[in-house]
């Protein structure tokens, strides 16, 4: 009876910490309006801009990536919990099944990392000094990253 017991504390305290890791703090905080300025880089091609995020009241985020043009490459909404990312109005060279399943989760990642070096799969997400997050998918060679755009600077 004892050694059941045991277990079963073991087995709770493990789902305790599974929970509180899960709901751990996220790297790229999104109250409120927040600003980013992004690099993406694929296979030669960079695409730099601005992100700017929205979260309402009860926590979705809805945001989009404009170039320096003005020019839209992608909408998206997320999730409260940051696990559902919906890609809206994306560009014609990225309306592509295929492209839109690899944008849509490496967005997931990015946006859901909760440490710096966290590894999912083929993607790593890492924080450098100047608080510039990059998000590296290895099995498509594509390079995320966003840096947040003080008040300051605006």
């Amino acid at each position: 009876m004892a050694r059941l017991m045991r277990r079963c504390l073991l087995l709770s305290s493990l789902l305790l910490m599974t929970v509180v890791a899960e709901a751990g703090t996220f790297l790229l905080p999104l109250a409120g309006r927040q600003q980013y300025s992004v690099l993406i880089r694929a296979r030669g091609v960079e695409l730099t801009g601005v992100c700017i995020i929205k979260t309402d009241s009860v926590g979705d985020s809805r945001g989009a990536i404009v170039n320096e043009f003005g020019i839209h490459a992608l909408d998206f909404t997320l999730s409260a919990d940051r696990r559902r990312v919906r890609l809206q109005n994306v560009m014609p060279q990225m309306d592509r099944w295929y492209i839109r399943r690899v944008v849509r989760g490496d967005l997931r990642v990015l946006f859901g990392a909760t440490a710096a070096g966290e590894r999912k799969g083929r993607r790593t997400v890492t924080q450098d000094a100047d608080g510039t997050l990059t998000l590296t998918n290895t099995r498509y060679n594509i390079t995320y990253s966003l840096k947040k755009i003080d008040d300051s600077q605006r």
